[in-house]
C-alpha cells in the first residue's frame, strides 16, 4: 500500500505545480515569425494579457499564372499529396485575389509545398467526389510553383477588405 501511495502523492504534487495563477500563466511574449515564414499563424497579444494564435494573411507569387487553378499540398519531396480540399470546400471565394506585380492574396492555404492542378475552382467544385491522390498527382501543372511567399501583419479578413493596405505592406517590405 505504501509503495502505491508514494507515487500517487508525487503525481498530485506535480499536478498542483501547474496552477493557473496570473504569475504561472504569464509567459514572455513570443517573437513574431519571419515575415516570409510559410505558416499562416502568429502569436498576437489579445486584450493586453493573453497570447493567442491569430491567422495571418498570406500573399504569394507563382512561376506561371495559376490563380484560377486549385492548390493542393505536397510532401517536402513533392512526391506525394499531403492534403487537398473536398469539392464542397471550394467555391468562388477560394480563388485568390489578384494584386499588382503578380502578387496573389491567398484564400485557401498556400505554402512552400503547394502544387496546382489542371482544374479550375469551378470545375473542382462541380465534382461529386474528390479525385484520388494518384489522380491529383497526374493533374499537377509541372512548372507551376510558389516562388515568393509573404505573411502579412493583418488577418485574411482584413486583407480581403483592404487590398490597398496589402499592397502598401508588400511595397514597404521591398517586394
Amino acid at each position: 500500500m505504501r509503495t502505491l501511495l508514494i507515487p500517487l502523492i508525487a503525481a498530485a504534487t506535480l499536478a498542483s505545480c501547474h496552477g493557473s495563477s496570473p504569475a504561472a500563466s504569464a509567459r514572455p511574449e513570443m517573437a513574431p515569425p519571419a515575415p516570409d515564414a510559410p505558416a499562416a499563424m502568429a502569436p498576437e497579444r489579445i486584450a493586453g494579457t493573453t497570447a493567442a494564435m491569430v491567422a495571418r494573411a498570406t500573399v504569394y507569387r507563382t512561376s506561371v499564372p495559376v490563380d484560377s487553378f486549385v492548390a493542393i499540398s505536397l510532401n517536402d519531396a513533392r512526391t506525394a499529396v499531403q492534403s487537398f480540399p473536398a469539392p464542397s470546400d471550394v467555391s468562388a471565394a477560394s480563388v485568390p485575389l489578384q494584386l499588382p506585380d503578380g502578387w496573389l492574396l491567398d484564400r485557401r492555404g498556400i505554402g512552400p509545398n503547394t502544387a496546382f492542378i489542371r482544374m479550375t475552382y469551378a470545375q473542382y467544385a462541380a465534382l461529386p467526389t474528390a479525385p484520388s491522390t494518384a489522380e491529383l498527382m497526374r493533374l499537377i501543372i509541372p512548372d507551376a510553383r510558389v516562388t515568393e511567399l509573404m505573411r502579412l501583419s493583418m488577418t485574411p479578413q482584413q486583407a480581403a477588405a483592404d487590398t490597398a493596405a496589402v499592397v502598401a505592406e508588400i511595397r514597404a517590405a521591398g517586394r
